[in-house]
């Protein structure tokens, strides 16, 4: 067993002003790997469509300002490179999405998360994942939101939670004075433990108020190929007689 690999993230975002029809970028599509779509509304509550029929299985959708959207699927192979999310009402809706190697089929344990954590400062603070009781080798992204307005320049997340190191990712899709919201920041970790993890806080550019959750990607539980449980020196005594 090993830990869920991110072998893409990629962001997506609508354009400046609020809209209710969403483009989001989608990874490659690749039969039995995780599709993960994260995103985080503007100052405008709203929920969201899967107009398009992805298929997507929604982990969460708050309808509120900054409320965080969080869905998944497992892959076939015929995902389209894009598609359309739709909101109840106009509201900026920036996304990232993930393509995920390692990671259980969700049919048999889909992604957790935990109890959305909110404030108002410049440190976005994730909360605990949801409760761990078995060991494994675990993939955990911390995603936070936040209201008020920053261009799309990479400046919006200065720093992301201690350890969280693979697949930094950042999106906003404002200009500066506006206050329609709409920004995201997220970050992966691979861990193995036998307990919820706590990631560490983000630091953004905005003191406004922010929501933030931590997902928890199980590892594949499907047997290694045959060829790989027998060692070298095994395998060849087996070939020999």
């Amino acid at each position: 067993m090993a830990s869920p690999v991110v072998e893409q993230a990629v962001t997506s975002a609508n354009p400046t002003t609020e809209a209710t029809a969403h483009t989001v970028t989608l990874v490659t599509a690749t039969s039995g790997q995780l599709l993960l779509v994260i995103g985080a509304k503007g100052s405008t509550a709203a929920t969201v469509t899967d107009t398009d029929g992805v298929g997507f299985t929604e982990l969460q959708d708050e309808n509120n300002a900054v409320g965080t959207y969080i869905a998944y699927k497992q892959m076939t192979g015929s995902e389209p490179a894009s598609c359309t999310l739709t909101t109840s009402a106009s509201t900026r809706f920036p996304t990232i999405s993930y393509r995920i190697s390692g990671a259980e089929n969700p049919a048999t344990q889909a992604p957790q998360i935990g109890t959305t954590a909110t404030a108002s400062s410049v440190n976005p603070d994730p909360p605990s994942s949801a409760a761990i009781s078995v060991s494994k080798d675990y993939l955990f992204i911390a995603m936070c939101g936040s209201a008020g307005e920053q261009a799309d320049d990479g400046t919006y997340c200065t720093a992301f939670p201690t350890n969280y190191t693979h697949s930094q990712s950042q999106k906003t899709c404002g200009t500066v004075g506006t206050s329609l919201g709409g920004m995201i920041a997220a970050a992966a970790r691979q861990l193995t433990t036998g307990s919820a993890e706590n990631p560490g806080t983000f630091t953004v550019s905005e003191n406004q108020v922010w929501r933030a959750q931590t997902i928890t990607v199980h590892p594949s539980s499907a047997p290694p190929p045959v060829s790989l449980i027998f060692d070298t020196g095994i395998s060849q005594a087996l070939l020999v007689r």
